[in-house]
């Protein structure tokens, strides 16, 4: 893959080592998304001075993506593939360091670069221990900024992330005090579908659905019908809603969600992951739709 090197220089004593950035690919041996950055480091030793070796120890290093405006973004820990070597005199090492990203930081890039270059910022935090008698340790910084061409980015790297296989969709938090017990049932739904119980995300998201049902029905949003000669009490969409067509269709919504959401509409069957996925999107959806149209206060 191109790129542009970029070099560092950092005095060690009367001596030097220089840092070489190669290049960028994607790590493929890793179950998330993981950046390799290659690199090269050069033990050059200063005129008439004596061949020790070093010891050099990488610490904590960082890599920050650059906006247009020229601000730093911190964006992950550089991880060393070696964290410590020894360099001879007048020598060189090759080594790797790792950058592991998620979707939501790799979506928050694709925001930052704007669909140009992508300008990154190396910042290497190190100890260099001169194997003189006594040893003497220096500790030191540098940094250096990186362009990875919009080409190589967009057709190389983001689809060995597997960017493109996963859509990110930012879910809006649900606050308000009246809502607080479908709240817990939905973050308990949340919780399950991260531990892979997706049945039991089914039996949180109809907690959730009853919960919603009830608040509306208590802030006086209900009206009484009559079912198998029956009178109960359901919820007045239209009355909350303010929209006659609307109320009908969220009617239709809610009656046909609940029976999804019953363990016994799935008689037979496992229930996968897309089952688990599929209600508690439409439940945090629904109750994030009534919280933001219903009047209640």
């Amino acid at each position: 893959m191109s790129s542009e090197v970029s070099i560092a220089e950092v005095p060690i004593g009367q001596s030097r080592l220089t840092f070489t950035y190669r290049r960028i690919m994607v790590e493929v041996y890793s179950l998330i998304p993981r950046l390799r950055l290659d690199f090269d480091v050069h033990y050059a030793l200063g005129p008439g001075q004596p061949g020790y070796n070093i010891i050099l120890s990488f610490g904590k290093s960082e890599l920050k993506i650059i906006t247009k405006a020229g601000e730093n973004l911190y964006a992950g820990m550089l991880v060393p593939e070696q964290p410590t070597f020894t360099l001879l005199p007048n020598s060189s090492f090759s080594t790797r360091l790792f950058a592991d990203f998620d979707h939501y930081r790799l979506s928050q890039v694709e925001k930052i670069r704007e669909g140009g270059d992508l300008q990154a910022r190396i910042e290497l935090f190190f100890i260099a221990e001169l194997q003189q008698q006594p040893s003497v340790k220096y500790p030191a910084t540098t940094s250096f900024n990186i362009r990875i061409p919009k080409s190589d980015w967009v057709e190389k790297i983001l689809p060995d992330l597997k960017y493109k296989e996963v859509s990110l969709i930012e879910i809006p938090k649900i606050e308000k005090p009246e809502f607080s017990d479908t709240i817990i049932k939905i973050n308990e739904a949340w919780k399950m579908y991260s531990m892979g119980e997706y049945d039991k995300v089914l039996a949180e998201c109809r907690k959730a659905l009853e919960s919603l049902i009830a608040i509306i029905k208590n802030k006086g949003f209900s009206k009484e019908i009559e079912e198998e000669g029956k009178k109960k009490t359901v919820p007045d969409w239209e009355k909350a809603l303010g929209h006659k067509e609307m109320s009908n269709i969220m009617e239709v919504f809610v009656q046909k969600l609940f029976g999804f959401l019953s363990r016994g509409s799935h008689y037979g069957k496992p229930i996968n992951r897309e089952d688990a996925e599929f209600a508690i999107m439409t439940t945090h959806a629904l109750v994030n739709f009534v919280e933001k149209k219903v009047g209640v206060t």
